[in-house]
């Protein structure tokens, strides 16, 4: 199976198969093992669905090491999108600390039982749901994170909750300037910044006994940059929480890689160097080597361009060197379409070679 972009699927000239049940609001939209056709992908166009997983002759025997199921994802997501909306009542209803917690601690099991840490930022995504599915998926990494930094069970959990409600300060701000397609007003941004307090405040007065000191620092601390010149307080290098600055790195990678009512996301591969290249200004660079040795940048069933002109689709990992992945070959350098022969490209073991872009399509150049 790959995951591909709805709007270069054609079903006149291919035939592909729903590889993953396909969700629109809480409801099955299409089952696995359905065909598509142009009423299908039509109709997933009019619910702004823009990436579905396909099984298609090209993908056959590719399949996408994924940590946490679609099922469970979905489930968490729920429970985050339904706390987050009690918060916005008021604190006579609130927040469940005891679900909040149990659902932390059903991730991390599943997350510290896995042998393999590695991840990937490439979960489909609803505009409507970028607060609650953000939310989860910078919980997730910094999960990551902090295993690769050998915190213990207890510490995990604490950067877990703090990652996860790191924006729940966002409720309270005016979802019309939150959503704006368009630039920010200076007023806009100023009330936009405020939500880390806003949000530190809210679990500070409502539930100060049932969140750890260090869960709020993340709270409060997550837009800090490592020079100085985030907020709400201008803190810089070690004067951040160490949990702050992993929840920061986490937190822009993230909204990089999400669709956005005013941009589109950025590649993965394109996000990690953004990243990167941000060094010791904005993040703890220790953290920001660390988060991205892990990070997959080229997922299973991805279409490639290989620096000799080739194309092909990554086929498998090399666990030991996430960059640099097994790749099948689609078509050679010479433009010439081999996709009935199985010709695999280890890019440990051709040097020479790297993947130079992600492609929409075997045709893109």
């Amino acid at each position: 199976m790959r995951l591909v972009n709805v709007n270069y699927i054609d079903v006149e000239k291919y035939e592909y198969y729903v590889a993953k049940p396909i969700y629109s609001n809480g409801i099955v939209l299409l089952q696995e093992n359905v065909k598509l056709n142009l009423s299908y992908v039509k109709q997933l166009n009019s619910k702004d669905i823009q990436y579905i997983y396909v099984s298609d002759e090209i993908s056959e025997g590719i399949e996408p090491n994924d940590t946490i199921s679609t099922e469970k994802y979905r489930e968490v997501k729920d429970v985050i999108k339904d706390q987050f909306n009690m918060a916005k009542k008021g604190k006579n209803i609130g927040l469940n600390m005891n679900m909040i917690n149990n659902t932390v601690s059903e991730l991390l099991d599943i997350i510290t039982s896995k042998r393999d840490i590695s991840h990937s930022i490439n979960e489909i995504r609803m505009t409507d749901d970028y607060l609650y599915e953000h939310s989860l998926n910078v919980m997730v990494s910094c999960m990551y994170t902090g295993i690769l930094m050998k915190y213990d069970k207890i510490k995990l959990h604490k950067l877990a909750l703090g990652a996860l409600l790191h924006d729940v300060g966002k409720v309270f701000i005016d979802s019309e300037i939150l959503n704006k397609p368009g630039k920010l007003t200076p007023e806009e941004r100023i009330e936009i910044e405020k939500h880390p307090e806003i949000g530190y405040r809210y679990v500070s007065d409502n539930y100060g006994s049932e969140i750890s000191s260090l869960s709020k620092q993340i709270i409060l601390q997550h837009h800090e940059k490592w020079n100085g010149k985030g907020y709400p307080n201008q803190l810089s290098g070690d004067c951040i929480y160490g949990m702050a600055r992993i929840c920061s790195v986490a937190d822009v990678f993230d909204a990089l890689t999400s669709d956005r009512v005013y941009r589109k996301k950025m590649p993965i591969y394109k996000a990690s160097e953004y990243i990167y290249s941000l060094g010791h200004n904005d993040f703890d660079f220790e953290i920001v080597k660390l988060f991205l040795s892990r990070i997959v940048k080229f997922k299973e069933g991805s279409i490639v361009k290989l620096s000799d002109g080739s194309k092909g689709i990554v086929y498998n990992q090399n666990k030991h060197m996430l960059d640099r992945p097994i790749i099948k070959l689609l078509v050679d350098r010479n433009g010439k379409n081999i996709t009935y022969k199985n010709i695999f490209i280890d890019l440990i073991e051709e040097k020479t070679l790297f993947i130079e872009k992600q492609l929409e399509n075997i045709f893109s150049n």
